[in-house]
């Protein structure tokens, strides 16, 4: 007998079952896609057990004939196809006739189906892949499929499902990011017959969003919609105030269809570069639409990734359009952040009768590139802004009870500082409180940007660098991009060069390692086939010479960092999307002294 034999059709649908059943949730994935195809305008999804015991689905679609309904549950056999070259164009959200032979290989499957016109329904009841009867039913117009012991007969599969509460999650999740997909379509989850979603199709994408998020959430959600090339976009984007610390709440689709794209989470990310700070990720639903033939969505069993024909140029429209979507409805949109007051737990003990203070944590990037900053000689001379044209003592208080100071008018005010690290000062009914080294990185980051050349200082004597022989590559490659912002510098044999410039108010060791750390961040970016190797550059830069937390500065300082400040393009975040700013309303103040 020989070694290799072929496997029977039963084994084979088991195997194949696999691949797209993994787990309730992929059951409910191919059931929903297909009443969607069938032109449903309402979709119940009910569980058991977490989907194990029992899945239903039930749609008022087209419904199938008895012919059709047979032939359903046999593998490779669809209507939306009839030769591979239909793929390019095709439309549908299933193609491969896999899911229900699939789902009914490994459970005991129970169909029932009817057109509408007169005809009666058909029943058809299978069990791991077998046959077990075919009877006629009368029914409404549509499909219900009831999917019975999921793995029952692969013990194998049923082991490794996860716990009730997280199926039940991900069916949710499943069925949140459908209804944001189809406003137009009705969807309504059950798990032991308590609902969980619940939309009512109106069409109307802002009424579903409300009807699936709480207010909080669809009250700092925006629409956008803009073009690039043959790719459209239409959806929402979150404010950085409601990012999450996962990828959870970052919704793709493609010509209608879910997916799931590194390529399109990355270039959201990107777009909120400087707003958000580091494991941070933003709140978007994004609508893609792009001509068939310029993306493959069959390179996944279950259909939830697709290739791109130009991912370079879909990466930079997405990237495009979300920025400016930002830049219209959260850039500079307001001056100083509304309040959000933190979460701070109660002391167990009291060493002094003021009250616990709060831990400061330390400021991305301040901690990671450690610098002592040199104090400048001339009051306002490390900030390179125009003089003050009116300054106020230093000493000189707030008066009281003035609710409308403004920036202008804060030098009369006063600005004062915090622990030699936060200034602060009344607006309006507020007591706003800044990072003076976020603030000041923001400043320098954006005079990068917007190629403004800093102050650079010739070195009395040049610096002979031995470098790696990346380190050498990557300096030979990206002179230009060194030398645009004032980095001076030349080969001088081998692996060695002479470093003739550097910025100004930094010590010659300073220069040195920021020189260097730049050569390192930039050989990086080129590994990682960053398309911004300049933006890497230029945050580094402003953190190394913006002024740090723990240097007084003088009123003159204090009040033109303010100024600055205030002209940059995004003045509520420093490059790595800490907060410069925050605003305590006089309101909450009176409540931490029970005034109110």
């Amino acid at each position: 007998m020989p070694k290799i034999q072929v496997l029977d059709e039963l084994t084979v649908n088991q195997i194949a079952a696999g691949e797209v059943v993994e787990q309730p949730s992929s059951v409910d994935k191919e059931l929903v896609e297909n009443s969607i195809d069938a032109g449903a305008k309402r979709i119940e999804v009910h569980l058991l057990n977490g989907g194990r015991q029992k899945i239903q689905v039930i749609d008022d679609g087209s419904g199938m004939e008895r012919s059709d309904a047979l032939l359903a549950i046999e593998r490779h056999a669809t209507s939306k196809i009839r030769n591979f070259t239909d793929l390019a164009t095709c439309s549908s959200l299933g193609f491969r006739g896999e899911a229900l032979s699939s789902i009914a290989a490994v459970s005991r499957t129970t169909l029932q189906t009817a057109t509408g016109s007169g005809e009666p329904g058909t029943k058809i009841v299978v069990e791991g892949g077998v046959l077990r009867s075919t009877e006629t039913v009368g029914i409404p117009r549509g499909t219900n499929i009831c999917v019975e012991d999921l793995f029952f007969n692969t013990p194998a599969r049923l082991k490794f499902l996860r716990r009730i509460p997280s199926e039940v999650a991900r069916t949710k999740e499943l069925m949140v990011s459908m209804a944001l997909g189809y406003p137009e379509i009705s969807f309504r989850l059950t798990h032991q017959k308590m609902e969980l979603v619940h939309t009512l199709g109106t069409g109307e994408p802002s009424a579903c969003l409300q009807q699936l998020f709480n207010q909080s959430i669809c009250a700092d959600l925006f629409p956008i919609e803009g073009s690039y090339g043959p790719l459209r976009i239409s959806g929402f984007l979150g404010r950085p105030n409601i990012a999450r610390g996962n990828r959870g709440q970052q919704y793709f689709f493609l010509n209608r269809r879910l997916f799931r794209s590194r390529l399109i989470a990355a270039a959201a990310q990107k777009a909120y570069d400087t707003l958000l700070p580091v494991a941070r990720f933003p709140f978007v639903i994004l609508m893609l639409e792009l001509p068939p033939n310029l993306v493959d969505v069959n390179v996944h069993p279950t259909k939830m990734e697709v290739k791109f024909k130009e991912e370079k140029e879909v990466f930079r429209g997405v990237l495009e359009i979300i920025r400016q979507g930002l830049q219209a409805n959260v850039i500079k949109t307001s001056w100083v952040p509304s309040y959000e007051p933190a979460v701070v737990k109660p002391a167990t003990h009291q060493s002094s009768f003021l009250p616990q203070p709060m831990v400061r944590e330390e400021a991305a990037g301040e901690e990671d590139l450690p610098l002592t900053a040199v104090k400048p000689k001339v009051p306002g001379d490390k900030f390179t802004f125009r003089p003050v044209e009116r300054a106020a003592p230093p000493e000189q208080p707030v008066p009281a009870g003035d609710e409308t100071s403004k920036v202008e008018d804060a030098p009369a005010a006063g600005i004062f500082t915090l622990f030699d690290t936060y200034l602060l000062w009344e607006e309006g009914a507020s007591l706003v409180l800044v990072d003076q080294h976020a603030a000041h990185e923001r400043i320098i980051y954006d005079q990068l940007v917007t190629n403004t050349r800093l102050r650079m200082q010739y070195l009395l004597a040049p610096l002979t660098l031995e470098l790696s022989s990346e380190q050498m590559h990557t300096a030979q490659e990206q002179q230009a991009l060194l030398q645009e912002v004032g980095w001076e510098f030349e080969a001088f044999g081998g692996e060695a060069l002479l470093l003739r410039s550097g910025p100004e108010g930094m010590s010659v060791d300073e220069i040195q390692g920021l020189f260097l750390t730049l050569l390192n961040e930039l050989a990086m970016a080129e590994r990682e086939q960053e398309t911004a190797p300049k933006e890497r550059m230029f945050k580094i830069m402003a953190c190394r010479q913006a002024v740090k937390a723990g240097e007084r500065l003088s009123l003159q300082e204090r009040t033109a960092l303010i100024e600055k400040l205030r002209a940059t393009r995004i003045p509520q975040t420093c490059p790595h999307g800490r907060p410069t700013m925050v605003a305590i309303p006089k309101a909450e103040i009176e409540k931490m002294f029970k005034r109110r």
